[in-house]
């Protein structure tokens, strides 16, 4: 994998810096190999580590589901001056803020571009070749459709022809770099997702885990129905839930299933010691191996946050049913904040915990196709069919001795109905999905469901926090500009200006 990294990284840089010093330098033939046959490209595949982290910092800060508050800061500067610049939306000092999110994902686009420009050369048997042809146009599917919804502003036909992404389908550095519009990225990925529907593929059981690190036919259709529900499309992105969930349906049921990890930390608070309990899924220091034995997932992906602290947001606690809710019981931490430091004086607030500490499971999974199709029942006038289909998911996660009227939701009319989904996904799904969610629900044709996203907290500026300071509002609107996250300074200096900075 060394050489074939090595490789990538060059072409990376000639793809990015375009510079004409640069391209007249061979690559060292020594240290770089350049694949040839279907078992090399299934290895660049099989590098589930470099694939699977999504280190997006907009998504993890940028909802609701996030908590940014004074008395947390006062206690215990956690927040550093950057992550309450995402928290807070900003777009003046970030551009100038480096982060690694746009060129990761760039650089998964790459691999797969490397495999769809080697398929006519390519030394295989058939049978591999389509399934890396498949897989390959899945993986760049899945990482434009992640950017897009990070830096772009989101799909509604009033937004078609502002900016989206830059058009890479090969590895040539001829290639234009300059930002598409946003209906031909939209385009590039539903045309991508319908190669990748052609992939005929279990999800296989193998070492007493899914094989969730690579492609498979449910996989891919949760995606799909992921993609056609972030369009507005609610009657395919139903047929694909349902396709997923027919070939793999499976959930956890957190009445028999889930437990308190082994792992616990003991934390001196005044005179004496609080002892801090997590899920089983977590064991202190095997992210990969717990989340890949969850079996709700379809494709190993992860969100990665580097703080080590996901901060749940008061409101996003109190759509909890604290008594019942199993979730809410392993899942939310209570104490975390003492890991932190906030002992002197003592100040007590919980993390959202699945994994370890900075992991969270942000691939498709059982439980998310289950509130798709939902949802997408609900949206086409099936509102007490949607009801039912989202307490197939409650009553595996909610206590089993709890009354009847608590394990299922219920409404009087869709609008309710509708408002039941949505605080169910937030339950099922925090922090992964809820940005993304909040921009279609914003861009859609009901108003029901709009969200104005507002933050109290202190001023700051480039470098420091002015906790001294009175604090101010902060707000996200729902057609605000914003929503389109700014590409950095650097990536727009390399590219020579021909990536262009969103407008706001």
């Amino acid at each position: 994998m060394k050489k074939y990294s090595s490789l990538l990284l060059v072409f990376i840089a000639l793809l990015l810096t375009a510079c004409d010093d640069f391209l007249d330098k061979e690559p060292n033939k020594s240290s770089n190999v350049v694949p040839t046959k279907a078992e090399h490209f299934d290895a660049l595949l099989n590098s589930y580590r470099s694939f699977a982290s999504e280190g997006n910092r907009d998504v993890i800060h940028g909802s609701d589901d996030y908590g940014l508050y004074t008395d947390l800061f006062d206690n215990k500067d956690i927040y550093g001056v950057n992550i309450v610049q995402f928290a807070t939306w900003d777009v003046e000092y970030l551009p100038d803020y480096e982060r690694p999110y746009w060129p990761h994902e760039w650089a998964k686009i790459f691999e797969a571009n490397m495999i769809i420009s080697n398929l006519d050369k390519m030394e295989g048997t058939q049978e591999e070749i389509s399934f890396l042809e498949a897989e390959a146009h899945f993986v760049r599917a899945y990482s434009y459709y992640q950017l897009v919804n990070t830096y772009c502003l989101p799909y509604s036909e009033e937004n078609m022809q502002e900016m989206g992404l830059p058009i890479k389908q090969t590895t040539s550095f001829e290639e234009a770099i300059e930002r598409a519009s946003l209906a031909d990225t939209w385009t590039l990925i539903t045309s991508d997702l319908e190669k990748a529907l052609k992939l005929q593929r279990e999800l296989k059981f193998d070492d007493d885990k899914y094989r969730i690190w690579r492609a498979s036919t449910p996989a891919v259709n949760a995606f799909a129905a992921r993609v056609y529900l972030c369009m507005h499309d609610y009657k395919n992105a139903k047929k694909y839930a349902e396709a997923a969930l027919a070939e793999h349906g499976e959930l956890v049921d957190y009445n028999t299933e889930m437990y308190y990890s082994d792992f616990v930390e003991d934390v001196t608070v005044g005179d004496g010691d609080v002892r801090i309990v997590y899920p089983m899924t977590f064991d202190g220091g095997m992210y990969s191996q717990n989340s890949m034995a969850w079996k709700e997932l379809y494709y190993y992906r992860y969100l990665y946050n580097g703080s080590e602290y996901f901060v749940p947001s008061k409101e996003l606690l109190a759509l909890y049913d604290q008594t019942h809710d199993l979730r809410y019981k392993y899942h939310v931490v209570e104490d975390y904040s003492y890991t932190r430091g906030m002992v002197d004086p003592p100040l007590s607030y919980p993390s959202y915990v699945f994994c370890e500490n900075g992991y969270l499971p942000s691939g498709p999974t059982v439980a998310e196709m289950l509130l798709i199709k939902a949802e997408s029942e609900v949206r086409q006038g099936e509102w007490e069919q949607g009801l039912a289909t989202a307490n197939q998911l409650r009553v595996k996660r909610i206590s089993s001795d709890a009354p009847a009227d608590v394990i299922n939701l219920s409404a009087v009319n869709k609008n309710e109905a509708l408002q039941r989904i949505i605080d169910e996904r937030r339950r099922e799904m925090p922090f992964t999905q809820r940005f993304f969610d909040v921009r279609r629900y914003n861009n859609n044709d009901d108003a029901s469901d709009d969200v104005v996203m507002t933050r109290e907290f202190y001023p700051y500026n480039l470098s420091a926090i002015h906790g001294k300071e009175e604090p101010i509002t902060y707000t996200l609107d729902k057609k605000s500009r914003k929503f389109a996250r700014p590409i950095t300074t650097y990536d727009i200096t390399v590219s020579k200006g021909a990536i262009k900075q969103n407008t706001y």
